[in-house]
């Protein structure tokens, strides 16, 4: 088993982010779906935790792609911030790229609303917004279990 943590549209809240690492337990990768890149790295220098990251639409100064293809235990996953297809208006475009990339998990943010479904056997995964300001209701993150038996997604709050 393959435990993941996720979090996203941190939007300056960087003692949100060190609660969530220290809530998570032992994971053995963070992925960050953008808009927090400061807090991220930071995040990566003090606690030398292992990030995989895209960079959001507010990360104006950042050494992360705009998205990533990633191999964690036996699943394919599409990790994008989601503003390049326009996930605010529907999440079809965003599907349709997990499908045509062999994507079995598409893990985004930028709408800020935490998010778990399938559509046509691709899991779309966003953990919401660690922004006080931007989160529907509290803060979000997510962890994500990957197994022999399947992809199991968590949405957490802080």
């Amino acid at each position: 088993m393959v435990r993941i943590g996720v979090v996203g549209d941190i939007h300056g809240n960087y003692s949100g982010l060190r609660k969530v690492v220290e809530e998570a337990g032992m994971v053995a990768q963070w992925l960050f779906t953008g808009d927090g890149y400061r807090e991220i790295t930071r995040l990566e220098a003090e606690f030398g935790v292992s990030i995989a990251g895209v960079a959001g639409n507010c990360d104006f100064f950042t050494e992360f792609p705009g998205e990533q293809r990633l191999q964690l235990g036996n699943y394919r996953i599409l990790l994008t911030h989601g503003h390049i297809y326009g996930v605010k208006q529907g999440l079809t475009r965003l599907a349709l790229a997990g499908q045509s990339q062999g994507a079995a998990l598409v893990v985004f943010g930028h709408t800020h609303l935490p998010f778990d479904d399938c559509w046509n056997n691709v899991r779309l995964f966003n953990p919401g917004s660690l922004s006080v300001e931007r989160s529907a209701g509290r803060p979000s993150y997510g962890l994500i279990e990957l197994s022999e038996t399947g992809i199991k997604c968590q949405l957490c709050r802080i």
